[in-house]
């Protein structure tokens, strides 16, 4: 089953298919250029003949088909379905790659796409069950990643939860900014 979204609210679910009929290598031309793809998940932006519900689409309607790899294979050939398979495993949002996931000790950073219309990325920092970041970036932007790795190395979780409120306020990129001018003005 596909599900649908569209950037007006309307949800919905189908089982008509926007890759049925495509080869492995057309398919993997859709996945490339695809609004998101994360964990073996594809959201594919399609035209508004896809638009859920009882609502008619506007001009300003954006239209995301939510696929598994299942569904993105299916129909396909063993060696087609493993391509297509395959390429669902390697993330990114409007084309910018995400991150691998890096954990330290009990503290896991990992990027994902973020649940929203606008091409952006979701970071989240977590340690055990706890949520120490959430902040969500838009696309394109400069892998924060490592930068939160550091602020861990050197203020600890309680150096990423005060990140976590600044963020909040300003943005990860302009809080994470912050913290730099105020490392360098104490070296």
């Amino acid at each position: 089953m596909i599900t649908l979204s569209c950037s007006c609210g309307s949800a919905g679910t189908t089982r008509r298919h926007p890759m049925r009929g495509l080869s492995a290598d057309e398919r993997a031309a859709l996945i490339r250029d695809a609004f998101s793809v994360s964990g073996g998940f594809l959201a594919l932006e399609v035209d508004a003949s896809w638009h859920p519900g009882s609502v008619e689409p506007t001009e300003s309607c954006v239209v995301l088909a939510d696929l598994d790899s299942l569904d993105a294979s299916a129909g396909l050939d063993a060696d087609g379905a493993k391509a297509i398979r395959d390429l669902l495993e390697i993330g990114h949002v409007g084309g910018q790659p995400l991150p691998a996931p890096v954990e330290v000790g009990s503290v896991r950073f990992r990027v994902a796409p973020a649940d929203e219309f606008g091409p952006a990325m979701s970071y989240l920092v977590t340690d055990g069950t706890e949520t120490l970041l959430e902040a969500t970036v838009p696309v394109p932007h400069d892998d924060l990643l490592p930068a939160l790795v550091a602020v861990h190395s050197e203020r600890g979780v309680p150096g990423l939860t005060a990140l976590d409120a600044l963020a909040a306020r300003f943005g990860l990129a302009t809080a994470l900014a912050h913290l730099g001018r105020e490392r360098a003005a104490v070296a």
